[in-house]
C-alpha cells in the first residue's frame, strides 16, 4: 500500500526489529519454509516485546499485529490491531493493515469501513480503493462495489492507473499492457507483482476463482519480500481455502 505516515511509536517498533535483524529477509527461493521461518522469528520477537511491557503501547501492538498478519495469522492480528486502537484511537484511519486482516477474517463490512476511513488520510492510494472494492463485493455485490468505488487520483505507480480503471469493469488487457511497458526497467518486478496481485483480487471479487487463484499464486512467487508481497502469499493460501 502507498501508506500515509504511521504513528511514530510504530516506526520505533520497526527500528527495533531492524536492529535485531529479524527483518533482514532472506532472498526468495520458492521454499516456503524460508518465509515461514522468517515470520516465526518476527512473531516471536514481537510477542516478546509486547510481553515485556506491563502496558504495551499502541506501536508495539501494531508491530505484533503486522508480524501476525504477514505470517498468515490474521485472526490474531485483528485482535492485536484492536488492542492497539483501544490504546490510541486516533491511529485507526492509518491502519490499512487492519482492514486487510479484517478481510481475511471474513469481516467484510468492518474492513470496508476501515478502508473508507483510510482514504481520508491517504486519498490517492489505488490499493486502498481495490481492497475496499473486494470487501463491498464480498459483503454485497460487484455492482454495489462499482457504484461506491473510492476515487484514488494521482497514484503514479505502475500499473495502478490501469487497476483503478479495471475496477470499473472490462478486461485485464490494460493492466497487462501497463506491466509490460515496464519490462527491462528497474520497476518491472514491482509492476509485475502488483499486476498479478490486483488481477487476482479483482477476479476474486468477481467470483472468478480460477483466474484469481492463478494470479495470486504468481504474485505469491515474487522475489519481493515487502509487506504486500507477504500479504499476497497470505491471500494465495487464503483463497485456496475458500473454494
Amino acid at each position: 500500500m502507498n501508506a500515509a505516515q504511521a504513528p511514530f511509536t510504530t516506526l520505533q517498533f520497526y527500528a527495533f526489529l531492524l536492529l535485531s535483524g529479524v527483518f533482514c529477509f532472506p532472498v526468495w527461493a520458492e521454499e516456503t519454509d524460508l518465509h515461514q521461518e522468517r515470520h516465526r522469528a518476527a512473531i516471536q520477537t514481537a510477542r516478546a516485546l509486547v510481553a515485556g511491557q506491563p502496558a504495551p503501547p499502541a506501536g508495539s501492538l501494531v508491530g505484533l499485529a503486522d508480524a501476525l498478519l504477514r505470517g498468515g495469522q490474521y485472526d490474531e492480528a485483528v485482535t492485536s490491531f484492536e488492542r492497539a486502537i483501544e490504546r490510541d484511537p486516533q491511529s485507526e484511519p492509518y491502519l490499512w493493515q487492519y482492514g486487510i486482516a479484517l478481510f481475511f477474517a471474513g469481516r467484510y463490512d468492518e474492513a470496508r469501513s476501515l478502508f473508507e476511513k483510510h482514504r481520508v488520510v491517504n486519498p490517492h492510494d489505488v490499493e486502498n480503493a481495490a481492497w475496499h472494492f473486494v470487501c463491498v463485493a464480498k459483503a454485497d455485490s460487484v455492482s454495489k462495489a462499482r457504484e461506491i468505488l473510492l476515487p484514488a487520483p494521482g497514484d503514479s505507480r505502475a500499473p495502478m492507473k490501469a487497476v483503478l480503471q479495471r475496477l470499473q469493469g472490462g478486461d485485464f488487457e490494460a493492466i497487462d499492457a501497463a506491466v509490460e511497458k515496464n519490462r527491462g526497467t528497474p520497476s518491472y518486478a514491482s509492476a509485475e507483482f502488483y499486476g498479478n496481485l490486483y488481477i487476482g483480487l479483482i477476479a476474486d471479487a468477481e467470483g472468478n476463482a480460477e483466474v484469481a487463484s492463478e494470479h495470486l499464486r504468481k504474485a505469491s512467487q515474487s522475489e519481493l519480500t515487502h509487506y504486500m508481497a507477504d500479504v499476497a502469499r497470505v491471500y494465495a493460501n487464503w483463497i485456496d481455502t475458500q473454494h
